[in-house]
């Protein structure tokens, strides 16, 4: 057998039921600047069409390894993939985002000149279901507020799609924890500061695709309750005490239906002069919600083209 050749940086990409966009996040890992790498797909017990899609573009490049499994779920698909990551610096990829081009190369050239920080991320893009670009965000730099941030769960102040992590650092941390299904990775990201730095690059490093299934239907009480229990014991590990008039910033947020989300999406697209999109939208609007009058005057809008 011939030597392992270690790549410069593992790219980690947990795929369940992503079929609809696996390929544009492949591609937007292939056409990285910085070519040294290596592409561990997990294939997460899909019943779609992932894993033959997988196969097939693994076929076009050797960078790409696909392992498959029954469904676990996604922290143990991660920690899975930590294990299996031959380089030190890991890079977290979700199959329905796009990374910008420089996003491997400006991370792995920040951790390796940077020997305090265990993790870099960056801004990131936020676009829609058909790639349409809904906003942009300017996440927080330094790694002070990044943990203020985390510590209240007050939105993206580290994004895991847009970063690179240190695989040792991640691993002596815990890695990811198994009772958590929504802000695994803020929970591993609060542990990894407790022995280094977090920062954040002022650069766009991937597009954040919003869709029907990205979005969570999970139990919101329940989800909060393990939030919350996340971030107790965060503050605990730092030997502080939570703030007790501290409110989550979910339980003022609320619920959407699925239409609404494809509403939103779809006036987004039409002001933005996308037509041909606004009207894929009005489609599914006329699948999912025909009889509303707001569906009712966007497909009207769709249609005339403005």
């Amino acid at each position: 057998m011939g030597e392992v050749v270690t790549p410069l940086v593992s790219v980690v990409m947990p795929v369940f039921n992503m079929a609809d966009y696996l390929e544009e996040a492949i591609e937007s890992i292939l056409q990285q600047t910085l070519v040294d790498f290596e592409l561990i797909a997990i294939d997460d017990g899909s019943t779609d069409n992932s894993l033959a899609l997988l196969r097939q573009l693994g076929k076009k490049d050797k960078r790409i390894k696909i392992f498959q499994q029954s469904n676990i779920g996604r922290s143990r698909t991660r920690n899975r993939g930590l294990n299996l990551a031959l380089s030190d610096y890991i890079a977290m990829m979700d199959p329905d985002d796009v990374a910008m081009p420089e996003r491997l190369e400006l991370c792995y050239q920040y951790l390796s000149n940077n020997s305090g920080v265990v993790g870099v991320s960056g801004h990131y893009e936020s676009m829609c279901m058909y790639g349409v670009s809904l906003f942009e965000t300017f996440t927080p730099i330094g790694h002070k507020e990044i943990e203020w941030h985390l510590l209240r769960d007050s939105g993206n102040a580290f994004v895991q799609g847009a970063s690179m992590i240190r695989k040792s650092v991640a691993l002596e941390s815990g890695g990811y924890n198994l009772n958590y299904e929504l802000g695994e990775d803020s929970d591993l990201f609060l542990r990894m500061a407790l022995v280094g730095r977090l920062e954040n690059l002022p650069n766009v490093l991937l597009k954040y695709r919003q869709h029907p299934g990205s979005i969570t239907h999970s139990n919101p009480e329940k989800l909060l309750q393990k939030s919350l229990e996340r971030l107790v014991k965060a503050w605990k590990d730092r030997e502080l005490s939570m703030d007790v008039n501290y409110v989550h910033p979910s339980v003022n947020v609320s619920g959407k239906e699925g239409y609404e989300y494809l509403l939103q999406w779809g006036w987004n697209a039409l002001g933005k002069g996308d037509v041909g999109i606004a009207r894929r939208y009005a489609k599914d609007l006329m699948r999912s919600k025909p009889f509303s009058l707001d569906v009712f005057r966007f497909i009207f809008c769709a249609i005339r083209g403005y």
